[in-house]
């Protein structure tokens, strides 16, 4: 920026022509970067009611499992194979301190008090060839919480026994 006589000019932009031309365009990306933000806003208001609608769908989802989603409980679709073990599998290390361990204890427990038979795991194994089965596992185990516990090849992180033993009851 020059300064002549006490005026700020822009270098090359002596005309006022050019000054204003300027302004418009500073003030065109001004409005641009405001619309770009009201839309990423929208944008992420409408993200944020996307899994209510998601799970209200799942709860309709057909019971042969051909377009499984949430069931209204909140377990998905893990393994169809495991659809046939009759206990109830509940993730977590042997002789572990953590908390998370603790409450895959206490869920043991009160599934056996309940007379649901459980298993207690460290991992899990399986093939899925199908790529809608990996994209929906992938999206629905990103945010398991610990323990997860399968019940018929549906999954739930740190579901209650209340839920665990509905699942179970509703596979009989």
């Amino acid at each position: 920026m020059v300064f002549e006589s006490g005026e700020a000019k822009l270098p090359g932009a002596t005309h006022p022509r050019i000054r204003m031309s300027i302004l418009k365009i500073i003030g065109a990306v001004i409005l641009a970067i405001v619309a770009l933000t009201l839309f990423g806003k929208i944008r992420q208001k409408v993200a944020a009611g996307a899994p209510a609608r998601e799970t209200t769908a799942a709860a309709t989802a057909t019971a042969d499992n051909k377009n499984p989603g949430l069931s209204p409980a909140g377990f998905f679709l893990l393994n169809r194979a495991e659809a046939t073990n009759s206990r109830v599998v509940i993730m977590s290390p042997p002789n572990c301190p953590s908390y998370e361990a603790q409450l895959a204890s206490a869920l043991e427990a009160s599934l056996g008090a309940a007379g649901v038979p459980t298993e207690m795991r460290q991992e899990i194994g399986g093939t899925i060839t199908n790529p809608d089965d990996m994209a929906r596992i992938q999206k629905y185990m990103t945010n398991v919480a610990n323990p997860l516990v399968i019940v018929r090849g549906w999954a739930k992180g740190n579901p209650t026994a209340q839920d665990v033993i509905a699942r179970y009851n509703s596979g009989k």
